[in-house]
């Protein structure tokens, strides 16, 4: 379910930066103010990425041996780094449900720093112009 709201919120957007960025640039410019949009997308995207890296190399494993019982931290490097060990553990055993308090752990700081930086994304949004298309009159033709 979660999947399917981050797909539902990305895809609303995503139309509205580009509808913003449309009206407010005159149409010639438009595909230059879309490459620049999608520049400062995939370049957001990218430095997300690697703060969520970075966060997951540098306190999943931590957690994970916080959480592990004591007779398979011999074992945590084996655990942390093979997603095929982790599922090798049947369900509701100690092993396996620390290893998904781990992940809970994890997930739970990411979504705090991924909300933080939403606060800004808001803030940005409402400080938009508001501009009414209605107005506005279709370009016919080619623009060169």
């Amino acid at each position: 379910m979660c999947q399917i709201f981050i797909a539902l919120g990305g895809g609303a957007l995503v139309i509205c930066e580009q509808l913003a960025a449309m009206a407010a640039a005159s149409h010639q410019y438009v595909a230059v103010v879309l490459a620049v949009e999608g520049m400062f997308a995939n370049v957001g995207g990218a430095i997300g990425g690697t703060i969520a890296s970075a966060m997951w190399t540098g306190i999943f494993p931590q957690k994970l041996l916080q959480y592990l019982p004591q007779e398979a931290k011999a074992d945590y490097i084996t655990i942390y780094g093979d997603i095929t060990e982790q599922l090798s553990y049947p369900v509701g055993s100690p092993v396996r449900t620390a290893i998904q308090d781990a992940y809970g752990a994890m997930q739970r700081y990411m979504l705090i720093a991924s909300t933080t930086v939403l606060i800004a994304a808001v803030a940005s949004v409402i400080v938009w112009r508001d501009i009414n298309v209605k107005n506005f009159k279709q370009v016919k033709g080619r623009v060169w």
